[in-house]
């Protein structure tokens, strides 16, 4: 007997005892990070909103084996962005797509189920999806793998007849659920998932409600892409939200979807902590280094760009050059110009191979 037939239907209930630790951790840890945000330039906190934006939409179609162009998203966002009062509607479905996740994020208004048809409208947008913008008119099951047997059916969806009940209770508990908004989120997730109401595309839509959850919060969006946390743990996802239907007497026990939601926002902390920590130090290095010449400017502000990952690589005259757009020698009269002015330091090695690696201690700061 599926949930939907069950007394406990829709009646998601979670363990407190379990879940305690975790809320805390997650409202404390999104706390810290709105504060070292707001340490950034409004310039960084836009650059981090748009990078969270495109990664959220690269993750989430990348969940459902959807790939989409980084450029082509990240152009439609920033367009999108600029035009969000634009009367005619998106051309592209990469501006369609966009569309959808920044409302989301904006958090506007309640959820409701002419707002849901018109993101599912926006993510199939351009293309022959069936029954697009409304709820699905057939049969629904969530199968293992591509063979359609019937031992891989995972779980059957409420039918078609009683979608339309099924969402109406779906948004009102939504609307006014006392809930944290974690928690709200993790439920909300949850039972969007079990009703399965479209015939396509269910999983991005229950992630742009979990986007829109947050968003609704004084707390504000999430400073980073849910989705990326989610795809990291693909497997662990699907089986949480199995894990997370049991009916335990009168109820169903989603706290294994919760637990499992939660830590996954803590690894969103923790990414979108490290990249303000580049972001801060980065400031700090260009700070400490105000009068460098315009091309080591131009070349360091690069190896930022490209990552924490790459700056410890270090720079050689070779890449130097490159970058500079200059000949060797010049090249190796910056890298020598630069390590005399404390900007750079010598690496083991000699010749052309030689790297450089910034030195970003305060030369009056004795180390410990």
């Amino acid at each position: 007997m599926e949930i939907w037939n069950t007394p406990a239907w829709p009646h998601f209930r979670h363990d407190p005892a379990a879940t305690e630790a975790r809320l805390a951790q997650v409202a404390a840890r999104l706390g810290a990070m709105q504060g070292m945000q707001a340490g950034l330039s409004a310039e960084d906190r836009q650059a981090a909103f748009l990078r969270a934006v495109t990664g959220e939409a690269l993750a989430s179609f990348a969940i459902e084996g959807v790939p989409l162009q980084a450029e082509e998203i990240e152009a439609s966002v920033v367009a999108s962005l600029a035009h969000r009062d634009r009367a005619a509607g998106p051309v592209k479905r990469t501006d369609a797509i966009a569309d959808l996740m920044l409302e989301a994020r904006a958090g506007e208004g309640p959820l409701t189920a002419d707002r849901l048809h018109h993101w599912h409208a926006l993510l199939f947008h351009g293309t022959e999806a069936e029954e697009r913008g409304q709820w699905r008119s057939f049969p629904m099951e969530i199968v293992r793998g591509p063979t359609g047997r019937r031992e891989d059916v995972l779980y059957t969806a409420p039918p078609p007849d009683r979608l339309a009940a099924e969402m109406a209770r779906f948004l009102g508990w939504l609307a006014e659920a006392p809930h944290p908004v974690p928690i709200r989120a993790a439920l909300a997730h949850l039972w969007f998932e079990s009703i399965h109401p479209f015939a396509d595309g269910n999983g991005r839509i229950g992630r742009a409600i979990i986007e829109h959850v947050f968003a609704s919060d004084p707390g504000g969006a999430l400073p980073f892409s849910l989705s990326r946390q989610i795809e990291a743990d693909k497997r662990g996802y699907y089986a949480a939200l199995q894990a997370g239907r049991r009916v335990t007497g009168a109820a169903i026990d989603a706290t294994p979807f919760v637990c499992w939601l939660l830590d996954r926002l803590l690894a969103g902390v923790d990414a979108a902590e490290a990249e303000a920590r580049f972001l801060l130090r980065r400031n700090r290095f260009f700070t400490r280094h105000g009068d460098l010449p315009p091309r080591a400017d131009q070349v360091l502000r690069r190896l930022f760009a490209e990552g924490e990952a790459r700056l410890a690589q270090g720079i050689s005259a070779g890449p130097w050059g490159k970058i500079a757009r200059v000949s060797p020698a010049t090249a190796t009269r910056d890298l020598a110009d630069l390590e005399r002015r404390g900007v750079l330091r010598r690496g083991e090695g000699g010749g052309r191979s030689t790297r450089f690696y910034l030195v970003e201690d305060d030369p009056a700061t004795p180390r410990r």
